[in-house]
């Protein structure tokens, strides 16, 4: 709480227990018949703060006026002064703090709302970074997923903590329930196409086999003590699938230690709805517009209750051979971009780290194939095909609107 807050409700207070014992001195007097405090000087106190107190005073010594105008003043100014707290109150609550910032690869954006907004734009970004450089980035040497998979490679059993151990249980739960649409270790294929270089390429089908080869979730184990192994030293992990999402997860467990009542944290295509929006019941979130330029929207949803938006489209990074877009959602099965008639789909539910994996497996998948996998984890979603149809699970239908002319909503 601020210091100006805090010497505001000292002072309130302090005011009303003045004035609810003039009162009652007042009233004292009265009785004995001694000289009694002036009017003025009961009316000052509480037109100065102590209203509460004086009317409270009133009622319980039943202390009786000689003016008709100090028997109104005093509840008019108490009108006054709770409007005037409740005012206070309102812009306190409504505070609101916003930042943007680099990380993860990707614009970040805080929307942060509550007392504590202006603390708490400054430390969610310091630990975006953190989880990102010291935890899930495999690029970066010292980090928790660097670590384990320079341990992998030698092929050590690596005992996890119990963060690394939920985020890769759960992933490896949800590659398996994919029947491996979502791959954590799909790097090597990533490598050989190179679509997150400067320099992307089609490979050869050698080197797609070859990637391959040093692919497979299944050659992942778990102990029950909690540690990793690998069947073979060339499989690696890579958490990008998940990564954004697993940030959304740690960002609302710090929220909820925090006086904050309300937040939207965007971390390019996973979204973060939490608690609520000053003056409004619902939060609209803004869905891309997947072939139209950076700020083009395909439509809007509205959310009434804290959940993880994520996104995945063949239009977040892509290269174009000739005629023929390759994007960056491989399929681990043929080793190349997804040809499942989407070009993205958005998952809606309440963990960011099953939010963000279900995006990418989903448009693997397609449409019909993605139904089961939704229902098991009480998903929902929004699928946008490469024809320019709309298809909305029956859990959105009321929440999505679709208001870009160019596609066309299923029933």
């Amino acid at each position: 709480m601020e210091l100006w807050l805090k010497i505001v409700i000292v002072y309130l207070v302090c005011m009303n227990i003045i004035g609810f014992f003039s009162m009652g001195m007042d009233k004292s007097r009265a009785k004995k018949k001694q000289w009694r405090i002036p009017e003025r000087v009961l009316f000052t106190i509480a037109f100065l703060g102590g209203s509460i107190g004086s009317f409270v005073g009133m009622q319980v010594f039943r202390h009786k006026t000689k003016h008709k105008s100090f028997v109104i003043g005093i509840p008019l100014i108490l009108l006054l002064q709770v409007c005037g707290v409740a005012l206070l109150f309102h812009y306190v609550n409504s505070k609101s703090a916003q930042r943007t910032d680099f990380a993860m690869g990707t614009v970040v954006t805080e929307v942060v709302y509550g007392k504590d907004c202006e603390v708490a734009v400054e430390v969610l970004q310091e630990q975006i970074q953190m989880l990102d450089t010291r935890q899930l980035s495999w690029r970066t040497d010292g980090s928790s997923v660097y670590v384990i998979n320079q341990r992998l490679a030698q092929g050590e059993a690596i005992p996890l903590t119990n963060q690394e151990f939920e985020w890769l249980d759960r992933t490896l739960r949800i590659c398996e329930d994919s029947n491996g649409a979502l791959d954590i270790t799909i790097h090597p294929l990533i490598e050989v196409w190179g679509i997150e270089s400067d320099s992307p390429v089609v490979p050869t089908q050698e080197q797609v086999t070859d990637a391959q080869a040093k692919t497979d979730y299944r050659q992942l184990h778990i102990t029950e003590t909690g540690s990793l192994y690998a069947d073979r030293n060339t499989v690696s992990i890579d958490l990008g699938s998940v990564g954004k999402g697993i940030v959304a997860d740690e960002i609302r467990s710090y929220l909820e230690t925090q006086d904050i009542h309300g937040a939207v944290i965007s971390i390019g295509g996973t979204i973060l709805v939490y608690g609520e929006k000053p003056g409004v019941e619902e939060w609209t979130v803004a869905i891309q517009d997947p072939r139209g330029v950076q700020g083009e929207i395909l439509g809007s949803l509205t959310m009434k209750q804290n959940g993880v938006i994520s996104t995945s489209g063949d239009y977040e990074r892509y290269f174009m051979d000739g005629d023929k877009r390759y994007h960056h959602i491989l399929d681990p099965k043929s080793g190349y971009p997804a040809e499942s008639g989407l070009s993205s789909v958005t998952i809606v539910c309440e963990e960011g780290i099953v939010s963000d994996g279900l995006s990418t497996a989903c448009f693997v998948l397609g449409y019909e194939n993605s139904l089961p996998l939704l229902e098991q984890y009480d998903a929902e979603a929004i699928f946008v095909t490469t024809e320019n149809q709309v298809i909305v699970t029956e859990g959105l239908r009321s929440a999505f609107s679709l208001t870009n002319e160019n596609y066309e909503l299923q029933p």
